[in-house]
């Protein structure tokens, strides 16, 4: 094997090891929404190149408001899809949509992207 070819497959495998981190083992910290009138729970969730914040901690039995709103060009962020909740809603760039779910009950609830690739989930104790 050349220097070329070794600096080549050592480039590709960083590529994806960085990959996998990323879109499947990277968890970034946890951020409690904060309640707001009538009990309402609400977090802003800003949509670039990833969610931020990607966890969400919420209570069982109140109403939860994710006020999302995309910060970026690329179309893998246009789409919201929270498949436990049954909702889905499209992302207008600078603009902020608000999803509503009531989480009844404990546990840990997946939102993704359009195309599965951008990952957030919400903790709900």
């Amino acid at each position: 094997m050349s220097t070329t070819q070794i600096i080549v497959t050592g480039a590709g495998l960083a590529a994806v090891a960085w990959i996998v981190w990323y879109f499947w083992l990277w968890k970034g910290e946890t951020v409690s929404a904060q309640v707001k009138e009538k009990g309402m729970q609400e977090i802003d969730v800003t949509v670039k190149g990833g969610y931020q914040p990607a966890a969400i901690m919420v209570k069982a039995g109140q109403p939860v408001r994710l006020n999302f709103t995309r910060r970026e060009a690329s179309t893998c962020g246009e789409e919201i899809v929270i498949p436990d909740f049954g909702k889905r809603a499209h992302l207008p760039q600078d603009q902020t949509v608000p999803i509503e779910i009531m989480p009844d009950k404990p546990g840990e609830y997946e939102f993704t992207c359009g195309m599965n690739m951008m990952r957030g989930k919400l903790i709900v104790q």
